[in-house]
């Protein structure tokens, strides 16, 4: 083999600093979503989507929680995430409509505001009933698990809660 076809099968420079420039960024990416991932998700501003019932939710026990949840996804009187969506497509198309239909938008608020009132009634029977059922003993347990979680101010896991 001659030098001149080594040196055309030689990768350009350039594509070699473009190729660790990429590999640089991918390690910067991987580092955060790893960052996040240990966190607990990325940084929440201002207070939680849960409102007052974070705590009281955050401090159920695993198993006592995920029934809460079913109960609330299994209650077909309630709007499923699709339909939930599409009111924000509805939202969105009203927005960019001409003229602008201010009767329209207001409808589609009063709409969400009632799904949400419905949802969040539902939610606070099933956790009402959660804890009606638990005894005095767990339910001891139960608060001192709010307390904490008030106390430490955190949005997130509390550790084990079985």
């Amino acid at each position: 083999m001659t030098d001149s076809t080594a040196s055309e099968t030689r990768c350009p420079r350039w594509l070699k600093i473009l190729l660790g420039l990429s590999l640089a960024l991918n390690f910067v990416i991987a580092g955060v979503v790893a960052g996040l991932m240990l966190r607990g998700g990325p940084p929440r501003e201002g207070p939680s989507g849960m409102g007052y019932a974070a705590p009281y939710v955050i401090a159920l026990p695993r198993d006592v929680r995920r029934d809460v949840f079913g109960a609330i996804r299994a209650d077909e009187s309630l709007p499923k995430r699709s339909a939930r969506r599409a009111r924000y497509a509805d939202m969105i198309e009203a927005l960019r409509a001409e003229p602008f239909d201010r009767d329209r938008v207001q409808a589609i608020l009063r709409r969400q505001g009632s799904e949400v009132g419905r949802i969040q009634d539902a939610s606070q029977a099933a956790w009402l009933s959660a804890v009606t059922e638990m005894d005095a003993a767990e339910r001891s347990a139960y608060v001192a698990r709010i307390e904490e979680v008030l106390e430490r101010g955190r949005r997130g896991k509390t550790g084990d809660r079985n």
